[in-house]
């Protein structure tokens, strides 16, 4: 502590008003964390854990991972503590979405690929398909069309 602020390497630990837990470890200057840190919270009595660089107000942001206690995960980028820009959701069935987020919703182009291997790519808008999207074998031969209207 550096004149009564959290100053340098450290780890806080804190519920809500709503019983949700949190805990953060990071180096810290003047009371805000800087640099990379980890954050690990429990919310609905299930774990996340998120890997990367941490704002004032402890929010996500920039570049980073984050994994859950269902086996899903996520690696890219944040802003304001949600999925922002380019980045890959992994669920727990080996499926995958590698594009771009907004808002924490899939928009934009991007690749979804089954546990199989074989994958469609096109366009998304509001975490749903729009426009034609191409359906590939896992030897990435086009294998059908399809139009999301």
């Amino acid at each position: 502590m550096v004149d009564g602020k959290r100053d340098g390497y450290g780890i806080v630990y804190s519920t809500t008003h709503d019983n949700n837990t949190w805990l953060y470890e990071c180096e810290w200057k003047q009371g805000s964390p800087v640099n990379k840190g980890r954050y690990i919270w429990i919310l609905n009595n299930k774990w996340r854990k998120y890997e990367g660089p941490l704002m004032n107000g402890y929010l996500l942001t920039g570049t980073g991972s984050m994994q859950n206690e269902d086996g899903h995960s996520y690696q890219g980028d944040y802003k304001q503590g949600e999925r922002q820009g380019q980045g890959q959701w992994n669920w727990s069935n080996r499926d995958s979405f590698l594009g771009q987020w907004q808002n924490d919703s899939r928009i934009g182009q991007g690749r979804y690929t089954n546990a199989d291997g074989t994958y469609y790519e096109g366009e998304w808008m509001g975490d749903k398909q729009v426009g034609v999207h191409k359906h590939y074998n896992k030897d990435g031969v086009l294998t059908k069309e399809q139009d999301h209207k």
